[in-house]
């Protein structure tokens, strides 16, 4: 009887052991078939997301390239821009400098043609005071009429066509010397005769003439004057005549 509950415990054992040992292959089975199955999904996002990184890695080199390119185009259009901001301030700088000098130029020019005018009226002044030491009333007197008579005659040649019509009838004579009832006569006459209508005269005396008359009608005007002589020829020695 030992002998049969020993083999029946023995069988049953080993009974025991296969079940068991069958349940740990199949349990093995299935969490190495698991486990492979995670691997082969873990291998298998390794390559997705090496993929990923390769793709990230081309965008960035991409936009790498990208900013490389805009920053140097950027560069070269600064370095334009510079140049031609430095250029026009340059040419500004030039046009200043020139209008400067310019400015230098045409003062110093007015200035010196200032002091000219000024030398040339009072070289003036000097001639009539020499005139009205060296000449006295009658000789001076003698002296505007021939400066009046040599007036008188170049009108009578002189084409006034462009004061006719239009009524203008007034004339403004300046002289070193009063009109004499004649002389004023013959004036009149001529300026009559020329423009067609018979005019009055407005009639003023200016020693300042030294000797001689100024005529004034429209914009008609004869300066038959010995001041206005001397002004000539001052003017003329001033300009290298």
């Amino acid at each position: 009887m030992l002998i049969i509950f020993i083999i029946i415990n023995l069988v049953t054992f080993l009974a025991m052991v296969l079940v068991f040992r069958r349940v740990m292959i199949s349990s093995s089975y299935e969490e190495t078939s698991r486990l492979q199955a995670l691997n082969l999904e873990n291998a298998q996002k390794a390559v997705e997301l090496e993929q990923k990184i390769e793709e990230a890695e081309k965008h960035y080199k991409e936009k790498l390239v990208r900013a490389e390119d805009e920053i140097k185009k950027m560069k070269e259009r600064v370095i334009k821009e510079t140049e031609a901001a430095k250029e026009q301030m340059l040419a500004k700088a030039k046009e200043e400098r020139d209008r400067l000098i310019d400015q230098a130029i045409n003062a110093k020019e007015k200035l010196r043609e200032d002091i000219e005018a000024g030398l040339v009226e009072k070289s003036l002044e000097f001639s009539r005071r020499i005139v009205a030491e060296i000449l006295n009333n009658e000789h001076q007197k003698l002296v505007y009429d021939a400066f009046l008579k040599e007036i008188l005659e170049a009108m009578e040649k002189m084409d006034l066509a462009t004061l006719k019509g239009t009524g203008i009838k007034q004339c403004r004579v300046q002289s070193s010397h009063a009109l004499d009832p004649r002389q004023r006569e013959e004036l009149i006459k001529i300026l009559s005769e020329r423009i067609g209508e018979e005019v009055s005269l407005e009639e003023t005396t200016d020693k300042g003439l030294i000797a001689g008359i100024v005529v004034q009608i429209g914009s008609f005007r004869i300066d038959g004057s010995l001041a206005a002589k001397f002004r000539e020829a001052a003017e003329h020695i001033r300009h290298g005549g």
